[in-house]
């Protein structure tokens, strides 16, 4: 008789051992996790990331035009230079976005996404000139070297020269050294969380805010969400390995600090931070997984959850909570 509770007890807990198992979603399943209007993306071609294929991308993106932005008579933009952060590092374009006769108002470095290996300021451009009108801030649009050719830690001391270019200067573009944040997306946000804890150890200018949206924290792929969007049309978590040696280069330690916001161990002593993730996204583990670090650190910290979107769809009221974070920590 005493084998029948040991029987059940191995059935109950086979059941649930299953029941915490997870696959790669089929296409089927994939549009029941996108909202209804989105649903027809999951049957688009799937493409894979090659060398080729990054370079044909971003000759893609150099050749397109910078577009037109539909504020452009109640905003200043200028473009510029910077000098990297070490002697032999090439200069750093920037574009620069303030509302007319900005003086004294804060300033709000932003990172570009496009997964360390492609991307453009030119994505993000309608968007900085209306972070910088809707924010009263002057925001600085960086266009950070990329991998393979310069892998890491190439791009953060592009990040970090800018932050230090910023603090030193901002007085001559109308910026206040004391109130600073940043920010980005997808890869830009990483940057940025990165550049906050490296800012902090090489006790460099403050950071007041960094606002990360559809963050990787990591580039591990055993989340649940890595897991079911192992193979879907965008981002993929298959790609992530790839992404992984092109950033770190060949000889690189993908769990160096820095490298990614999650490999670091002390969270604590960072600036209020928002992160934005999307409910279908192969990173959106590893984002809310970065986010309750933080919360649990004492950081304040605001997560939001965009169910039924994917990496890269333009997240609803973002730019709102953004507007809002900014009026109450850069002040």
């Amino acid at each position: 008789m005493k084998k029948y509770p040991v029987l059940l007890l191995m059935l109950l807990f086979s059941g649930y051992s299953l029941a915490q198992q997870y696959h790669p979603l089929t296409p089927k399943e994939g549009e029941k996790r996108l909202l209804p209007q989105f649903g027809f993306m999951i049957y688009t071609p799937i493409s894979e990331i090659t060398l080729d294929q990054v370079k044909k991308q971003r000759k893609s993106q150099a050749e397109m035009a910078w577009p037109e932005l539909k504020n452009k008579d109640s905003v200043d933009v200028v473009q510029s230079k910077i000098a990297g952060l070490n002697a032999n590092d090439p200069e750093i374009p920037i574009t620069i976005y303030k509302p007319k006769n900005a003086k004294n108002l804060p300033v709000f470095l932003w990172f570009h996404g496009g997964g360390f290996i492609y991307g453009t300021p030119k994505w993000d451009h309608q968007r900085c000139a209306d972070y910088a009108l809707k924010g009263k801030v002057v925001v600085i649009n960086v266009d950070y070297r990329l991998s393979p050719e310069y892998p890491f830690p190439a791009a953060l001391h592009d990040a970090y020269a800018s932050l230090k270019w910023a603090n030193t200067n901002a007085a001559s573009f109308g910026g206040n050294p004391n109130l600073i944040a940043v920010g980005g997306s997808s890869a830009g946000a990483a940057l940025s969380g990165s550049l906050t804890q490296y800012a902090r150890d090489k006790k460099g200018p403050k950071i007041s805010l960094e606002i990360l949206e559809i963050l990787p924290g990591d580039f591990r792929t055993d989340y649940p969400s890595a897991i079911e969007l192992k193979r879907v049309p965008g981002l993929k978590s298959d790609d992530f390995p790839i992404m992984e040696k092109f950033y770190i280069g060949e000889k690189g330690n993908p769990k160096e600090k820095y490298v990614m916001p999650g490999n670091i161990d002390d969270v604590s002593d960072l600036p209020p931070t928002v992160v934005f993730v999307a409910g279908t996204d192969p990173l959106r583990d590893s984002g809310m997984a970065y986010a309750d670090r933080l919360i649990k650190a004492g950081i304040l910290t605001e997560l939001h959850v965009y169910a039924g979107y994917a990496h890269g769809m333009p997240l609803p009221g973002s730019t709102d909570v953004t507007i809002r974070m900014m009026r109450q920590f850069l002040k």
